[in-house]
């Protein structure tokens, strides 16, 4: 057993090393390889067989005029929607970064041919894919495993939830480009984004809906990387040995925001950051080896009295058995939402599949698989690994419970940093752009009014930085709210509406298979709904 049936002592670290035993660690290593290999074969075999439901071949095709004013009309449509503009700036390469002038209004925003973007090979989509999803939210999971358990074996349903999440997400993400394809269209033909499609299905009455999640996921992100960045900060300058005004956290994030992020946030071209992209996808991995190597059983952390024991809270410190493994207890939503953050790509959908050279359907289902397989590893090493190590101490940034001494982490610190700065003024400019979407759309956005948005989001973001301090609580909220609809009720809402006007004209066979589909999809409605309707009633305390 790991937990010990002797009363809890004091000394919590003596405790911990206590409970961890060496034998069974060996086993849970053994299994997580086994449960990426059976995730992956579930993805890929389910991924590969998503092809676009066959239509009849009498429907005429677009010819060459129709089909370039069809892509010129997509490309003014789609450009200055906040969800192109995300999509953009995740996807592309340095080279491809284009620069966005919110001077224009959408009926003057220059119309030029997708096109001349070069195409990304299968090996540079995926990477992209990967880079896009995995960010700081990975280091938010092991928290949300000590929401409902303190011992090792809750990682088991916790991985479990996680391949079949992300089982869901990867179809869900297939789904956006099968959605222009259902029309009888070819391969050459530009897939719409989900905006574009929600427009064309469901109504324009209702695309509010879809600017407004435009909107609200990049806030939330934002509002998470203040925080984030706040208690890195403060970890860092104590870590330096650094005293007086400039070692108090809040101190540090006031002028990182006044001197590097709100002048970030006022470039028109953001060409210069791609590079940090980069580092934040090594960097990840690099903290991912780092924490594996604290979660060993001869590991600093298990050793009583050790100098990073007694350099932390006695709260960070690790704690076993103590509520043991609740996995059926309503607190497991929380790591349900928080997952949702960290498979959360599907407004980017549209652009890998345009960008992907050769983009047939069977392509981009290996895309796809291959991908969300990877960023699913990932997640489960660091969430297994920071989970291990803290158990149910785990903070909901796992970064903030390893010592200020420990130069490990103090890297790993310090590159996390780098790739939130960087990536802070990405995510606030699809943030400003869908806000220009909801309260200017089709207005000219002056300079005057476009810099004192900026100034207005970066200060009240800043704020919001400094007076909270659960980051966690941020990105789960976020997940459970913004990502429930995301990923399971927007597509599969568009799908079941295109689908309903497709059989009524008699452009799609009402099959068994359809119609199973589009049962599955009714129920994965139902899931986003019920995932954002309670995870977030448990993240605040409602329940």
């Amino acid at each position: 057993q790991y937990h010990s049936k002797k009363p809890r002592v004091a000394n919590i670290a003596a405790h911990a090393r206590q409970s961890i035993d060496k034998e069974q660690t060996r086993k849970m290593t053994k299994l997580y390889p086994m449960l990426f290999i059976l995730a992956f074969s579930i993805v890929n075999a389910f991924s590969s067989t998503l092809t676009p439901i066959p239509t009849p071949t009498s429907i005429a095709p677009l010819s060459q005029t129709q089909t370039q004013t069809h892509h010129n009309y997509e490309r003014i449509r789609n450009h200055h929607s906040p969800s192109a503009l995300a999509a953009s700036i995740l996807v592309s390469d340095g080279d491809n970064f284009e620069e966005f002038d919110d001077s224009y209004s959408k009926d003057e925003m220059p119309v030029g041919d997708s096109g001349d973007n070069p195409k990304l090979s299968l090996a540079s989509a995926i990477f992209n894919l990967v880079k896009a999803q995995v960010g700081s939210g990975v280091f938010a999971l092991p928290a949300g495993v000590a929401a409902f358990g303190d011992v090792p074996a809750a990682l088991v349903p916790a991985t479990f939830l996680l391949c079949l999440l992300g089982l869901l997400s990867a179809y869900a993400f297939n789904m956006i480009p099968r959605l222009t394809r259902l029309n009888g269209v070819d391969n050459k033909t530009k897939i719409k984004s989900m905006s574009a499609a929600w427009e064309d299905e469901v109504g324009k009455s209702s695309s509010w809906i879809i600017s407004m999640c435009c909107f609200l996921t990049p806030l939330g992100t934002t509002l998470t990387f203040s925080i984030i960045l706040k208690d890195i900060l403060g970890a860092l300058a104590k870590s330096a040995g650094v005293t007086g005004v400039f070692s108090s956290k809040h101190t540090l994030l006031l002028g990182v925001t006044a001197a590097v992020l709100y002048p970030l946030c006022n470039l028109k071209s953001l060409a210069s950051l791609a590079p940090v992209s980069m580092i934040g996808v090594l960097g990840t991995i690099a903290t991912c080896v780092i924490m594996i190597a604290r979660a060993l059983p001869n590991s600093p952390y298990f050793q009583a009295g050790s100098a990073f024991l007694n350099s932390i809270p006695v709260a960070s410190r690790p704690s076993f058995g103590v509520i043991g493994n609740n996995a059926f207890s309503p607190q497991i939503l929380v790591l349900v939402a928080m997952v949702a953050t960290s498979l959360l790509a599907h407004f980017s959908s549209h652009e890998f599949c345009n960008d992907l050279e050769n983009n047939s359907p069977k392509r981009f289902a290996k895309l796809t698989a291959y991908s969300f397989s990877t960023t699913i590893l990932i997640n489960i090493l660091v969430m297994s690994a920071g989970f291990l190590t803290f158990g149910g101490a785990a903070q909901s940034m796992v970064l903030n419970n390893y010592s200020p001494f420990d130069v490990g982490a103090t890297f790993s610190r310090l590159v996390v940093a780098v790739s939130l700065v960087g990536s802070f003024p990405i995510l606030f400019g699809a943030m400003k752009s869908a806000f220009f979407e909801l309260t200017r759309k089709g207005k000219v956005v002056s300079d005057r009014f476009n810099k004192l948005t900026t100034q207005g989001f970066v200060g009240l973001l800043t704020l919001g930085g400094l007076l909270l301090e659960d980051a966690g609580l941020v990105v789960s909220l976020n997940g459970a709210v913004m990502g429930s609809f995301i990923i399971y009720a927007f597509p599969s809402i568009i799908f079941l509406k295109m689908t309903s006007r497709l059989v009524a004209e008699g452009k799609l066979e009402s099959s068994k298979r359809l119609l199973l589909e589009r049962l599955f999809n009714k129920s994965l409605v139902g899931i986003g709904g019920l995932i954002a309707v309670f995870g977030a009633a448990v993240i605040l305390g409602l329940i």
